[in-house]
């Protein structure tokens, strides 16, 4: 799937049911991994640098609801950003992992099941998917998602070594 700056042109439908004529429509795209997303079953695994879309929020929430595992990992800059859907997960029950490291958690993928790996260059916001130059790319060809299997378990495994702390409307909120 790629995005492009002509994807903004998609978006004014995205609230609409209607379908795009373009072969390489936005929110064609952006409804198809809704739908990837939707159809997990056991497991969500999650390792995204940024994730501001309410609608993609809103998903994972409802994919926990129905008794998938979800888990997050997000880079630690995520708590200080506006847009930012943590408190939406918070108040769902799932707790987002984060450490501060002296570099970037700068990953862009996902895990649906220990079968589907969703990865590429977008963040998950709305700006990504309907403005910037962008990719994803959805396979579930064994050899491609095992690997990210692992590095999932590895980042798992480390933001999981500590307890981060995030402030936000003066209020502090401790992140396990």
């Amino acid at each position: 799937m790629f995005f492009s700056k002509d994807s903004s042109l998609c978006r004014p439908h995205l609230e609409r049911q209607e379908f795009c004529k373009k072969a390489n429509c936005a929110v064609r795209h952006f409804r198809r991994l809704i739908y990837y997303l939707d159809s997990a079953t056991n497991t969500l695994d999650i390792c995204m640098y940024f994730l501001t879309s309410s609608i993609l929020v809103k998903t994972i929430i409802n994919a926990y609801k129905r008794g998938v595992v979800v888990r997050i990992v997000l880079d630690e800059s995520m708590t200080q950003n506006d847009g930012s859907q943590i408190m939406s997960f918070h108040k769902e029950g799932i707790k987002p992992k984060f450490k501060q490291l002296d570099v970037l958690m700068h990953h862009k993928f996902i895990i649906i099941d220990n079968n589907i790996l969703i990865t590429g260059s977008t963040n998950w916001t709305m700006a990504a998917f309907f403005g910037n130059f962008e990719n994803l790319m959805v396979t579930n060809e064994s050899r491609l998602v095992k690997p990210f299997i692992n590095e999932f378990e590895k980042i798992w495994a480390m933001v999981n070594a500590t307890v981060n702390v995030m402030e936000t409307d003066s209020k502090t909120h401790i992140l396990t």
